[in-house]
């Protein structure tokens, strides 16, 4: 595993995702890899309530049986990462969730220079939030939306 910190001024090479396709239903995000100078691919997976990131290489496309199929796509034009391509990462932040006894980061928010993004685990699954404030889900976090890099964590 690394920290998200590891990511900053780093340059983002390439996007990675994979996609579960169940039958009629649209596909859902499994994973994601960040393939970073460097570093090389970073895999940002749901662990309990937590996001993961560790250095692996994505793996292939397989057959699910009955439970359907997972495809692997790189730099899709439409998923909101690749737009950052050939950026640097300007700083990272966890959000953290913070209640009584618990408190465990369930995502980062990443800043390039042309904006920002925020990969989160909700409920085991890998949600992007592009240039949109969290509500509650910050509010709960200790994390100040209007803050700059850094913020309050």
């Amino acid at each position: 595993m690394i920290n998200a910190e590891d990511l900053v001024d780093r340059r983002l090479l390439k996007v990675t995702t994979s996609w579960h396709h169940y039958r009629e239903t649209a596909p859902s995000l499994l994973h994601m890899w960040l393939h970073m100078d460097g570093l090389g691919p970073v895999r940002f997976h749901t662990v309990g309530d937590g996001l993961s990131l560790e250095i692996d290489q994505p793996h292939g496309p397989y057959g699910m049986d009955e439970y359907g199929r997972t495809t692997v796509e790189e730099n899709l034009p439409d998923f909101p990462v690749t737009r950052f391509v050939g950026q640097r990462i300007l700083s990272v932040r966890e959000i953290r969730c913070r209640n009584g006894t618990y408190d465990f980061a369930f995502g980062i928010t990443v800043r390039f220079p042309s904006g920002t993004t925020r990969i989160l685990n909700l409920a085991d699954e890998i949600v992007l939030a592009h240039e949109q404030q969290l509500g509650p889900a910050e509010t709960n976090s200790g994390v100040d939306p209007r803050s700059g890099p850094g913020g309050s964590a």
